[in-house]
């Protein structure tokens, strides 16, 4: 065979090898990252940055307090359980199963949700929030992988020890 057949079947192989590798191999990956990216950002980010300004609020006004209240009556703005209910419900399609579960949950009390379910809830975040970190590569913080207790409620405990 002529040199020149043999460059044009060895061009058209490496073509379909490299768009097969695109289709099923580069394109997946990058949308499975983006997934992960926007699940991050749209709601394990906020919802955990929610989390610790309510603890941290709540560090400062309950000094004979002896329990922690996610989304309370007494939280006021951003905070309430209204605002979370909204805020979750309209990201939920970026909630994994064990998100979507605490916060059926904690929101489908009729009066202050019970204890067990705010730490479902905190606990499904804080996790969800460190498994994404993790997968994106991105620094996360390893006890909270294991433990699902953030650093800022494991200084409120400190703090409410000490009185």
């Amino acid at each position: 065979m002529d040199i020149r057949i043999w460059s044009v079947i060895i061009s058209a192989g490496v073509a379909l090898f490299i768009a097969v590798l695109n289709h099923f191999i580069v394109t997946p990956w990058k949308e499975r990252r983006r997934r992960l990216r926007e699940q991050y950002s749209n709601l394990y980010a906020p919802a955990y940055a929610l989390i610790c300004a309510s603890i941290k609020i709540a560090k400062r006004k309950s000094l004979l307090h002896k329990s922690l209240s996610l989304g309370s009556k007494s939280l006021n703005g951003y905070q309430s359980l209204s605002n979370m209910e909204q805020f979750i419900h309209e990201r939920s399609g970026y909630a994994n199963d064990n998100l979507i579960n605490a916060w059926v949950n904690y929101s489908s009390q009729l009066e202050e949700p019970k204890k067990e379910y705010t730490e479902d809830l905190v606990i499904s975040i804080v996790k969800g929030y460190n498994q994404l970190k993790k997968q994106l590569g991105m620094k996360h913080d390893k006890e909270e992988l294991k433990t699902g207790i953030p650093d800022c409620i494991k200084e409120y405990r400190e703090f409410m020890d000490n009185d």
